[in-house]
């Protein structure tokens, strides 16, 4: 598919930058929209996304679903994306001592595992799908990186920066951002990874589930996008469980 790239020096949002595009793209067409300096970039469910200007990535990759291509699934497109993602990051910080893994927190976080166990976000992913009538008619994918600002200490979230000997070019970072995002979207099917790089996967660890605490491990993310839990809650007996909202979710374990 036809692919421009545009490098912004400042924009207010890239998936703003992404959707006026769409609306006078053709059928077919991909475009990659990067910054260094996004001022108003937002995440999931109204949420903001703040980056450091200079230092951090916003990146969008807009598509224009061809009209001869075959039905695609919105929740295996977003598993191949994330997937994607997660591979490009740590393809970026291969060989890092300090990098322990490289993981999928649900629905739309990309976090790194340091050599102290602890999981910090780098990376938030926001996927936006335009209609036309009935019709998928196109696909936004936003990221936020941060890529060179410093957040030792921080309790939540880290750099890619903070991991590598020397910083990073964010360009570089965009370049294969892009290609990996690209390639998922060519892609059929999810990666056969996707659930084994989910952070929680196969370990039973104390969550919160609208409220109640309780001992949960991730088993996969289901046909409708939800993440399946073995869920025994305090008192109570086990149960398969299914998580459609993250927000009834806490992670009481990860953040401590």
């Amino acid at each position: 598919m036809p692919h421009t790239r545009l490098h912004l020096k400042q924009t207010e949002s890239t998936n703003d930058v992404g959707g006026q595009w769409l609306k006078t793209a053709k059928a077919g067409e991909i475009l990659t929209a990067w910054t260094s300096d996004q001022t108003r970039g937002r995440g999931q469910r109204g949420n903001t996304w703040d980056q450091r200007p200079g230092l951090d990535l916003a990146l969008t990759v807009a598509v224009k679903w061809p009209t001869e291509a075959p039905p695609r699934d919105p929740v295996v497109l977003n598993k191949s994306v994330t997937g994607g993602i997660r591979e490009a990051i740590a393809g970026l910080l291969n060989e890092e001592p300090a990098v322990c893994s490289v993981g999928i927190k649900w629905p739309n976080d990309i976090l790194i595992r340091n050599t102290d166990q602890r999981w910090l976000k780098c990376a938030g992913i926001l996927i936006e799908n335009t209609w036309r009538g009935t019709d998928w008619d196109g696909t936004l994918i936003g990221v936020g990186v941060n890529v060179n600002s410093m957040h030792a200490g921080a309790n939540r979230r880290c750099a890619l920066g903070e991991f590598t000997p020397s910083p990073l070019t964010v360009g570089d970072v965009a370049d294969r951002l892009s290609q990996h995002i690209v390639q998922a979207l060519e892609a059929i099917n999810s990666p056969l990874s996707y659930e084994s790089h989910l952070v929680g996967f196969g370990e039973s660890k104390r969550l919160s589930v609208q409220g109640l605490s309780g001992m949960g491990t991730v088993t996969g993310v289901n046909a409708h996008g939800a993440l399946e839990l073995e869920w025994t809650p305090e008192g109570g007996t086990t149960r398969a469980l299914s998580v459609e909202r993250s927000d009834a979710l806490q992670w009481d374990w990860l953040w401590k």
